[in-house]
């Protein structure tokens, strides 16, 4: 009998609030029925930042803020919010792994650091109905000469420090950060809320360049941490391990502040020279958002882009494109052989005038969850 791997990335699902940019739950609970009716065995990988704990809130009483200190705790205080944000997600993964022949794979991004608590991991599988079919890798699913990973760590911004998961903040351990990440949670929520539309817009340093409002928010907000980090912060905050900035970052983050750089670098050049040699003959990468393929002589790098909901710019007619969800689809037949695809599961949207929406970002984006069947919950 053959068997099937499906590998989705980069999903994101949050609170439901206007940092939460996945909408798609009924499309992906239509897929998920899809993959459930399947006669033969499916492996089901979703390849890193399943979750956006990173950009999610946590309550407390009735106040949703965004702390940088993540203990179990406030992971878990995320993970319930996500729950009743996107029931439909939970379910549909339930019913999928209910099937003995199936299993279900998270492996782990920057995004979704949480799952490095095994408290989150539990609850995660007790929400999904308890099976032993769902898997926590940690970075990597390597099966049938497929090998599937998020590709944070070849992004030098988004690299987690394994050597040091964890560090001690007030007699409990909470989680390591890269110190972009840490930054974001500080400083960038705020503006991510006063413009909610805007980050799901690519390519970034065109859109930036149409919204001078919030180009020039993101540079004083930018200039005025680094400055703090290397001025104030140390002192004022010299007991608490977060505020500690790699060295490395100073040059980087100059050239990138100066060259207006706020997409991720080609992961693919860094995860060539560290895997010169082919053991696999499919790569799955996530991270970036593209949708590629790119097919070499021995194996094939695939990166199926995101199931957020995103935007690409036209520069000429200044129109909003929804960018189509992809997924990857390997087939391996009785024999071993290998058949891969990079397939789209169809999703109707408008396209929209970018001028329309910088100047209306909220009503354009319920009209987009109303597009989706979605409604948010915050």
């Amino acid at each position: 009998m053959p068997k099937e791997i499906i590998v989705i990335g980069d999903i994101e699902i949050g609170a439901g609030n206007l940092t939460d940019d996945f909408i798609s739950d009924h499309a992906f609970s239509e897929f998920m029925h899809t993959l459930t009716k399947k006669d033969h065995p499916v492996d089901l990988v979703l390849n890193g930042d399943t979750f956006d704990f990173l950009k999610c809130p946590s309550k407390v009483g009735d106040i949703y803020t965004y702390p940088r200190h993540i203990t179990v705790d406030i992971s878990l205080n995320k993970l319930t919010l996500m729950h009743a944000a996107h029931k439909n997600f939970f379910d549909s993964l339930q019913k999928f792994v209910r099937k003995r022949s199936n299993h279900l794979y998270f492996t782990l991004g920057n995004h979704d650091q949480d799952l490095l608590f095994l408290e989150v991991r539990e609850e995660i599988r007790k929400l999904l109905g308890g099976s032993k079919r769902i898997h926590f890798p940690g970075l990597k699913y390597q099966q049938h000469g497929v090998y599937v990973e998020h590709g944070h760590q070849y992004d030098f911004l988004s690299k987690i420090n394994f050597q040091n998961l964890f560090l001690n903040y007030k007699g409990k351990p909470i989680l390591n950060f890269p110190w972009t990440a840490f930054s974001l949670i500080s400083t960038f929520m705020d503006i991510k809320e006063q413009h909610p539309f805007m980050e799901r817009i690519t390519p970034r340093p065109l859109l930036l360049s149409f919204n001078s409002m919030v180009l020039r928010k993101i540079n004083l907000r930018s200039l005025g941490y680094f400055l703090k980090t290397v001025l104030y912060y140390p002192f004022r905050y010299y007991s608490d391990p977060t505020y500690n900035l790699p060295t490395k970052l100073f040059g980087l983050f100059y050239y990138r502040w100066k060259n207006k750089q706020w997409d991720e670098d080609n992961i693919v050049d860094v995860f060539r020279k560290k895997k010169k040699k082919v053991k696999h003959q499919v790569y799955v990468l996530g991270h970036v958002h593209k949708v590629q393929m790119l097919e070499q002589r021995k194996r094939v790098i695939i990166h199926p882009g995101s199931w957020r909901d995103e935007y690409e710019l036209n520069a000429e007619t200044r129109m909003l494109m929804p960018k189509d969800k992809f997924y990857v689809q390997v087939l391996i037949h009785d024999d071993g052989h290998l058949e891969y695809n990079l397939n789209s599961w169809p999703i109707k949207r408008s396209v929209f005038l970018f001028d329309d929406v910088r100047k209306h970002e909220l009503a354009y984006i319920y009209l987009a969850a109303q597009e989706e069947k979605y409604e948010p919950t915050l």
